[in-house]
C-alpha cells in the first residue's frame, strides 16, 4: 500500500524531473530517494520515470499518478490544517490563483483579509484561466479567480462565488482617430492592429468571439500576458487593445478609452474544488470575500 511519504518523494521527482534536485528539496540523500522510487515502481508493477544520462521524464502512468498524488497530498495538508485550527484558531496557507485584471482589487482584499486573519498565509500566483483550472483540478491551487468556469466534469467539479461583471473597453493612443469617440461598433475594429493575450486567456477568447460575431477579423500584431504591457504599447500607438474597464482606469501611460457596441463583458468568479470540505483557512477566505464584495468584485 502506498504511503504519503512515498507520494511526497514521487511528487518531488515529478516536479523537478531531476533526482539530485528533488533530493535536495526533500533534504534526503539522492541514493535513498532513487531507492524509494524504485521500490514504488516495483510495488506498482509500473515504470513511472524514463531515465537516461541526459534527462528524466514522466511516463504516461507517472503523469496519471502525479495528478492523484497532488490531490491526495493537498487533502492531507487540509486535514492537518483543520486539526490545528481546532486548537490554534484559524491559520494555515491558501494557494490563490489570480486573474490579472483583478490584481489591484485582490491586493486590497488580501490586505484586509490578512489584517483580520494574520495567521493565514496567502500565496498569490497570477495566471490565466486555463492555468488556474488546471491548478485547481491538480491540487496545486486551493482557490482561484477564474474568468470562466469550465464544464463541470464528474470528480472535477468546482464551487464558485460570483465576483460581479464588468465591460471590456478599447484602449488606444490619445492621438488615435478613435480616441475622441465615446463608443464605437465592434465591427469597426475589422483589420486594425490589436494587442492580444496568449492562448488559454479567456479575455482573448471573449474579444475574438465578439469580433467574429460582428464580422470583424482580428489583426493580432502583438501578444502579451500583461495588461501593463498592452497599455504601454497602445499609449504610443503601436496597436490598440481590449482590456477590462477597471484596468483602463488605473493610473499609467496616457490612453484613449472607448466603449464598444455591443459591449463585451467579463465576469470572474472565486472558484475552489467541490466535493471536499475546504480547510478552515480557505473557508474563512471564502466567507470574507462573500461578506466584503466591495473589495473584490469587478464593476463596483
Amino acid at each position: 500500500m502506498m504511503g504519503s511519504r512515498q507520494l511526497e518523494y514521487f511528487r518531488a521527482v515529478a516536479r523537478e524531473l531531476h533526482f539530485t534536485r528533488a533530493a535536495e528539496t526533500l533534504r534526503i540523500a539522492q541514493p535513498a530517494l532513487s531507492q524509494q522510487i524504485r521500490k514504488l515502481e516495483h510495488q506498482l508493477g509500473l515504470t513511472l520515470f524514463e531515465r537516461n544520462n541526459h534527462r528524466v521524464r514522466l511516463t504516461p502512468a507517472g503523469a496519471a499518478l502525479l495528478e492523484h498524488a497532488e490531490r491526495i497530498l493537498a487533502d492531507i495538508a487540509a486535514v492537518e490544517e483543520e486539526m490545528r485550527a481546532w486548537t490554534e484558531g484559524t491559520r494555515g496557507r491558501i494557494r490563490l490563483g489570480g486573474a490579472r485584471g483583478l490584481t489591484a482589487r485582490l491586493a486590497r482584499l488580501l490586505a484586509a483579509f490578512s489584517a483580520e486573519f494574520p495567521a493565514v498565509v496567502v500565496e498569490l500566483r497570477e495566471m490565466n484561466t486555463e492555468e488556474m483550472v488546471a491548478g485547481l483540478r491538480g491540487g496545486r491551487l486551493d482557490a482561484a479567480t477564474v474568468v470562466r468556469l469550465p464544464p463541470q466534469e464528474e470528480g472535477q467539479r468546482l464551487d464558485s462565488l460570483p465576483l460581479g461583471e464588468e465591460p471590456l473597453v478599447l484602449i488606444t493612443a490619445p492621438s488615435a482617430p478613435m480616441a475622441d469617440r465615446y463608443r464605437v461598433p465592434v465591427a469597426s475594429l475589422d483589420g486594425i492592429d490589436l494587442i492580444s493575450y496568449p492562448r488559454g486567456s479567456v479575455i482573448r477568447e471573449i474579444v475574438l468571439s465578439a469580433l467574429a460575431d460582428a464580422g470583424a477579423t482580428a489583426n493580432i500584431r502583438f501578444e502579451t500576458r500583461e495588461y501593463s504591457t498592452a497599455r504601454a504599447m497602445a499609449s504610443v500607438g503601436l496597436a490598440a487593445a481590449v482590456v477590462p474597464r477597471s484596468v483602463a482606469e488605473e493610473p499609467g501611460q496616457p490612453i484613449g478609452v472607448v466603449r464598444l457596441d455591443p459591449e463585451p463583458t467579463w465576469a470572474p468568479s472565486l472558484a475552489w474544488p467541490a466535493g471536499r470540505r475546504p480547510a478552515p483557512a480557505l473557508t474563512a477566505f471564502i466567507e470574507f470575500v462573500a461578506h466584503h464584495p466591495e473589495l473584490a468584485s469587478v464593476g463596483q
